[in-house]
């Protein structure tokens, strides 16, 4: 089986874009049944009610998985929460976001951890608290975020993921893992085999572009006391 561990939906909030993905749970689904994909792990900014809602939808595809939960910030970084469906509260400690993710039942994976964005940032040497690291994220823009990601985890023998971290319906499915059973299980186990390509610059440039014009008709209507 094939899924997807780190996917986006119109749920996910930003405070510059409004919203930082253009994907709706179902037109997600639909592009991830296209690409061969037996599922998904829909992790938004800060909350779980986008994988809430997508599960609920996905009951109308037979057999389709989709693992819930979200990304949290840190106070250093950004921890993926899967098999929750509680919120997490944001900028607590590595440690404690962990603990949190624990609680509710879920495994915590350490995402992009050396990743290098504008707004969002990775864990760094600190992935090696949480259950797994993320040795392949489809949107870091240097392929040697994703091979010291790799390197740490093969030093530490850690379980390991992969994710195309799509905000938008053509990114789904470019990573991901193989495995058998229940994919939460399977990581653990260290019985999954990470595939991906990176999302191309072409797909992503589009997106930002989305995204920004997006922007601002959601201030407009904010302003406006309307909802997007």
């Amino acid at each position: 089986m094939r899924l997807d561990c780190h996917c986006h939906t119109i749920y996910s909030k930003h405070f510059l874009w409004g919203y930082d993905s253009i994907s709706k749970p179902r037109d997600l689904i639909k592009s991830a049944i296209r690409k061969g994909l037996d599922g998904i792990a829909v992790t938004d900014h800060d909350c779980v009610k986008g994988s809430l809602a997508t599960k609920k939808i996905a009951k109308s595809f037979k057999g389709f998985i989709v693992v819930t939960g979200s990304e949290i910030k840190t106070a250093k970084g950004d921890v993926q929460g899967l098999g929750i469906t509680e919120d997490v509260p944001n900028r607590l400690s590595v440690e404690e976001t962990v603990e949190r993710i624990h609680d509710l039942g879920g495994i915590a994976v350490a995402v992009h951890p050396f990743g290098n964005y504008i707004f969002r940032q990775g864990v760094g040497k600190e992935a090696l608290k949480a259950d797994a690291i993320e040795i392949f994220n489809g949107a870091n823009l240097f392929n040697h975020s994703n091979e010291k990601a790799r390197l740490l985890a093969r030093r530490y023998k850690r379980p390991v993921t992969g994710g195309s971290d799509a905000h938008s319906t053509r990114e789904v499915g470019n990573c991901g893992i193989e495995f058998e059973g229940d994919p939460l299980e399977a990581i653990m186990k260290k019985k999954v085999k990470v595939f991906g390509k990176k999302n191309s610059m072409a797909d992503m440039a589009r997106l930002t572009y989305k995204k920004f014009t997006r922007a601002g008709k959601w201030r407009i209507l904010r302003k406006r006391g309307k909802r997007f």
